[in-house]
């Protein structure tokens, strides 16, 4: 009976011992996972601090690279699409043309000087009150057409391009009353800013300021250029003056003796008789600057090229010589007019 309690009490003596050493180990085991984990986050941190300082990317390929935004301070140089705001500073004498008018009679007519500070500000609204030819044909950059008969229908369609600009309708020039009606159209419908560019397309385009220009078809773009010499004046086809006329590109002169332009010519044509070139050139500077100028005669075109090279001599650069250019338009059957009275 004594061997077996002492046998017992040996077996709990192992099973504590045996306890105590399973507890032993778990505790170096757990002790050790410590330390790892402790190990590799030290490890990391350690590594990520020598990327941030050395800027290593460790890019294996473009599929597992992480893009990181990068943060811009101010010391950092603009890019080449950086672009600075010009705000345009108005001269203060020049600050009653942004302001609302009380009346008709108030609107201010303007000339180049004040036109130039409404053009530069970019707060104004050119209005073409030309043809509508003239204006495609060339007009002030940024301008939109409205003629005068069409101004009461139109100007209610354009309400959203009209608001908030100073409103500044041109024409001819002094002595054309065109922007004034205009003018007048856009104070009836509620238009307050308004200034009547007086000086209108002609003082703008004799001081070189910008303009927009029509840019004919490829096979027509040679009947804009100047002449080389007087010598070597381009001489046009019966298609190309077709289409100068159409577009009302070009302004026709009919060189023969007033007598026979009176009996038949071109439709629209100008009479600019050979014997009478010194006494018409005064007086007809500005048209002859206006657009390119088709010559032509009623005989075989020596007439045409004499006043050609005339023109030329005197400074007009953009000179077409039509030859034979009445007979091939009857021939073609295209507009003339004839009088019915002529014998």
């Amino acid at each position: 009976m004594k061997k077996k309690i002492i046998k017992s009490k040996k077996s709990q003596k192992e099973i504590k011992k045996s306890e105590k050493a399973i507890l032993k180990t778990s505790v170096d085991v757990i002790i050790k996972s410590v330390i790892i984990v402790i190990s590799a986050v030290i490890l990391a941190s350690i590594y990520t601090g020598i990327r941030a300082i050395t800027g290593i990317d460790n890019k294996k390929d473009n599929a597992s690279t992480i893009v990181t935004p990068t943060i811009q301070t101010t010391d950092a140089v603009p890019t080449a699409t950086t672009t600075a705001t010009v705000v345009y500073k108005i001269p203060s004498k020049y600050k009653y043309l942004f302001k609302e008018v009380k009346s008709k009679d108030d609107i201010p007519k303007i000339h180049l000087e004040e036109a130039k500070v409404l053009y530069e500000s970019g707060k104004a609204l050119f209005i073409d009150a030309r043809g509508i030819t003239e204006y495609n044909q060339s007009h002030i950059p940024g301008s939109i057409s409205i003629m005068v008969g069409e101004a009461a229908s139109k100007i209610p369609q354009l309400t959203d391009v009209l608001k908030d600009k100073v409103l500044v309708p041109y024409c001819h020039g002094v002595g054309c009353h065109l922007s004034d009606k205009v003018a007048y159209a856009l104070y009836d419908a509620g238009y307050r800013k308004i200034a009547i560019y007086f000086g209108g397309w002609p003082e703008w385009t004799n001081a070189k300021m910008p303009i927009e220009e029509y840019q004919p078809p490829e096979q027509y773009k040679h009947l804009f250029k100047e002449a080389d010499n007087e010598k070597n004046i381009t001489e046009i086809t019966l298609d190309e003056a077709k289409f100068l006329f159409d577009n009302m590109l070009a302004n026709f002169l009919d060189v023969d003796y007033t007598d026979k332009f009176n009996k038949i010519h071109i439709d629209r044509a100008i009479n600019f008789p050979i014997d009478k070139v010194d006494q018409y050139l005064p007086g007809y500077d500005n048209f002859l600057k206006q657009k390119p100028v088709v010559i032509y005669c009623h005989g075989n075109g020596g007439k045409a090229r004499s006043v050609a090279q005339k023109l030329y001599k005197a400074g007009y650069r953009k000179v077409l010589l039509f030859i034979q250019g009445l007979k091939k338009w009857e021939q073609a059957n295209y507009p003339v007019y004839k009088n019915p009275y002529a014998k």
